[in-house]
């Protein structure tokens, strides 16, 4: 008997399993959350099979915190292993956005989940208008705290 190719997909996607989450001690509650990775004015994107782009981030496992949410599904979306370092803002949706850093043992660029994510690439900052972003407005939003984030503590400006 032959098993179909969704099948055989799902079965090597489901091999690896992801390194430990490296937080320890109690963390946030979520009902989903992800990371927004920046390095060199590029941030780490992923692209679902309909094309919408967003930062890497999925539903929470029962019993998981929020931050090892964001660890585990960057890592299952983008094949790089993240350190959770803060949280920047939480959505309407429940969703938790942490500032994320790679791991120095990062990985290399490669979904685990390829029944989730088409692909997961780095995106230049001036290329947010070009891509098709997964939640409207989702653009402003992530150039919002980009912008947060690259100014000194207690300066905050509008993106124009």
């Amino acid at each position: 008997m032959r098993a179909s190719w969704p099948l055989l997909l799902l079965l090597v996607a489901g091999c690896a399993s992801p390194p430990p989450c490296p937080l320890s001690g109690p963390g946030d509650v979520a009902l989903s959350a992800g990371c927004l990775v920046m390095v060199h004015g590029k941030v780490l994107v992923v692209e679902n099979h309909a094309g919408l782009v967003g930062p890497p981030g999925g539903k929470r496992e029962a019993g998981e915190s929020a931050q090892c949410t964001a660890h585990r599904e960057t890592w299952e979306e983008t094949g790089l292993e993240v350190l959770p370092v803060d949280l920047l803002h939480t959505f309407d949706t429940g969703f938790n956005l942490y500032r994320c850093e790679l791991h120095a043992d990062s990985g290399v660029l490669e979904p685990h989940a390829p029944t989730e994510v088409r692909r997961a690439y780095w995106l230049p900052e001036a290329d947010f208008a070009r891509v098709n972003w997964r939640f409207p407005g989702q653009d402003r939003e992530l150039l919002l705290l980009l912008r947060r984030l690259q100014q000194p503590e207690g300066a905050y400006s509008e993106v124009p």
